[in-house]
């Protein structure tokens, strides 16, 4: 099957596609799991298989994802050990990204959508498990954003030449832009920020996360998520925050990859509109 045939079949069958789309995600956020496990502490993603915290190997059928969790109730069977919610959320909303990515994008942006998402899930979940961000994959998605950017021009919207050489060109400038405004605005907020409040306030993980999203989305799409992610920071802290001013205050550590992350996965999906949107918003 082609990609027409595939975007036939997708229009005459909706809901089957929706149904194998959801499942492959699905099963790549079971891998999402591991690689969120196992990444911060250095571990090998391939070897050893699924485990239980015990040690014990894992069955094929209560490592299916969604329903494993489900048939075990959030038990592990073999020692009786609580299985964090997190798997399952993990699973489906992988799954979800990826059916909505098929649901509204070109099927070749909607592929390399669910790489993009794929690696954001992983950042966000190390940040949020461990706060740690690993290397690999935020470089990784710097590389890949490049790579995809030569393969594929459509992902910045490079379409309007009739020479595909000169779409691919105006593609990766588009994706190196991304990268060095992404780089240059995180760093420098960095620097200002540790300067004033005299102490790290940013990590260096937050400036690679931000040039990635830049070789994907174009250093709008970087800016967004630098500020977007700011603004959906504050938004989920704002309980914390609000609490700091009662009786008891303390200080604490916020992971801001995720919110940079959802940031990204929403500009990647709509991001012309949210322009449009801006733009209606401040002339109205």
């Amino acid at each position: 099957m082609n990609l027409i045939d595939f975007q036939i079949f997708m229009a005459l069958h909706p809901n089957i596609t929706a149904v194998f789309i959801g499942a492959i995600g699905a099963c790549v956020g079971s891998f999402l799991n591991v690689c969120i496990h196992r990444l911060p502490k250095g571990e090998s993603i391939i070897s050893p298989p699924s485990h239980c915290a015990c040690g014990q190997r894992i069955p094929v059928w209560f490592n299916v994802p969604l329903f494993g969790w489900l048939l075990l109730r959030g038990w592990a069977k073999c020692c009786g050990a609580t299985i964090s919610v997190q798997y399952p959320l993990v699973e489906l909303i992988t799954a979800l990204l990826f059916v909505t990515a098929f649901l509204i994008l070109s099927p070749v942006k909607a592929a390399i959508g669910c790489v993009f998402l794929s690696l954001l899930i992983i950042l966000a979940g190390c940040d949020m498990q461990d706060m740690l961000v690993p290397d690999a994959p935020n470089f990784l998605l710097v590389g890949l954003g490049l790579f995809f950017s030569v393969v594929a021009p459509s992902l910045h919207g490079e379409t309007t030449s009739g020479l595909e050489i000169i779409n691919r060109i105006n593609s990766v400038t588009d994706s190196l832009v991304g990268i060095a405004v992404g780089t240059a605005l995180v760093w420098w907020i960095r620097t200002i920020a540790s300067v004033i409040m005299g102490q790290e306030a940013m990590g260096e993980a937050d400036i690679i996360l931000c040039a990635g999203v830049g070789a994907f989305c174009g250093w709008e799409g970087a800016l967004f998520c630098l500020f977007g992610g700011s603004v959906i920071g504050v938004i989920i802290k704002l309980p914390s925050v609000l609490a700091l001013f009662g009786p008891k205050k303390e200080s604490e550590s916020v992971p801001f990859v995720p919110s940079m992350a959802i940031a990204a996965a929403l500009w990647f999906f709509r991001g012309p509109e949210l322009i449009t949107a801006w733009h209606l918003w401040v002339n109205s």
